[in-house]
């Protein structure tokens, strides 16, 4: 139970660094709160952008014609708003696989980017959408956190690079590899499969909404509050004509439907501000050190669940303890959800960072742990070391 506590209280191959040294200064606070460094014009940006994700949309404004929710936190409300939700928030994801292994977005009637919808502005009651014949892929996700989104984005390319090892060259079994989005490395989604936070926030939006959005300007992105750009380029990774509506992609194209509503039906400046409260959400704060919590790190070591948790990453800011390596991992046949995006397979999912892990169950992409225990006894493929390391314990 001490490495429960660890994870209820919050490492890779790495240096001594990453458990013992300084964390970065003005990154922490509780949770749902905005980073300490935030200054007051972005302050004022944060409260205007949670404002907007707490506005119910009604169908004048856009919502519909078929949704899920009527406004963005309604999905990461768990324990604040920017958290997580519990089960009966999940969704699924449906599409079939073509004969080149490519994931194809279900196109049935009450879907949007392969999100199936089940509510109706015109009826108001469940749409119960026909699932084609043609399905094949039929995957529940459960809502992600977005605590420390921004410091996620600003992690250079090189810190996450390093930690890979597509061949298992070590030999130790695991063999961590990155998912690109556009030629970059993807960070973001269960697989990882996009580095934007702004086509992460506006696929979502249309696709559990109905609310239609288009791009930032170049002007508005460089005043986003957090450089997102890993090391690249930041206008490559927005190309024009990247248009992708598959859920938590990055679609870069104006956004419509056929409701009544004019679209863009959600303002850029309100885009914005949504975007730019998500980057400025605080990771959560570290609890001091107990007796019980450094039996869990030690365990925690022991147990070789730093080979893929990394402690802390380096970032320009200073290390981030964020308890990933955000990289892919085969997790085996029991969780694989058969869902191929960009390059991650249908078994590989990125490793979930652990801060605030305590507060934001259930736990795994489809939620189906309810406790710490369960999760981690759920591992598969190169998780199952340490699962079964873990398991001796008891």
């Amino acid at each position: 139970m001490t490495l429960l506590t660890l994870l209820a209280l919050s490492g890779c191959k790495g240096d001594d660094w990453e458990e013992h040294g300084p964390i970065a200064d003005g990154i922490m606070a509780p949770l749902g709160d905005p980073l300490p460094s935030a200054t007051p014009e972005q302050l004022a940006t944060f409260e205007r952008g949670k404002a907007v994700g707490l506005h119910r949309f009604r169908p004048s404004q856009g919502l519909g014609p078929a949704f899920n929710v009527s406004f963005c936190l309604s999905c990461h409300e768990k324990p604040v708003s920017g958290g997580s939700a519990g089960l009966y928030r999940s969704f699924f994801l449906s599409g079939r696989l073509t004969e080149d292994g490519a994931f194809v977005p279900g196109e049935s009637a009450g879907e949007a980017g392969g999100v199936i919808r089940l509510l109706d502005v015109g009826t108001d009651h469940l749409a119960r959408p026909e699932i084609p014949e043609t399905t094949t892929i039929l995957a529940q996700r459960n809502p992600i956190p977005f605590f420390g989104v921004g410091l996620i984005a600003e992690l250079p390319e090189d810190e996450i690079l390093k930690r890979a090892d597509p061949d298992d060259a070590d030999g130790d079994g695991i063999s961590g590899r990155p998912n690109y989005d556009r030629g970059f490395v993807g960070r973001f989604g269960r697989k990882a499969q996009t580095v934007s936070i702004e086509g992460f926030i506006r696929g979502p939006l249309f696709n559990h909404i109905g609310v239609t959005t288009n791009p930032l300007t170049e002007e508005q992105r460089a005043a986003l509050p957090v450089d997102s750009s890993g090391g690249g380029d930041m206008a490559a990774r927005y190309a024009p004509g990247f248009f992708d509506l598959g859920q938590a992609a990055a679609p870069d194209g104006p956004l419509v439907d056929l409701d009544d509503a004019p679209d863009p039906e959600m303002s850029t400046q309100d885009l914005f501000d949504l975007v730019s409260y998500s980057m400025l959400l605080a990771a959560p704060l570290v609890d001091d050190p107990t007796p019980d919590s450094e039996a869990g790190r030690l365990a925690f070591n022991e147990a070789r669940c730093t080979d893929c948790h990394t402690p802390r990453i380096k970032g320009p800011r200073g290390p981030v303890h964020v308890y990933s390596d955000l990289l892919l991992h085969d997790m085996g046949p029991e969780l694989a959800d058969g869902l191929v995006q960009k390059d991650a397979t249908g078994a590989e999912f990125r490793t979930q960072p652990l801060w605030g892990i305590g507060a934001v169950g259930p736990y795994l992409h489809d939620g189906r742990a309810h406790t710490l225990h369960d999760a981690i006894l759920a591992h598969g493929g190169e998780g199952t070391a340490s699962r079964d390391l873990f398991a001796a314990f008891d």
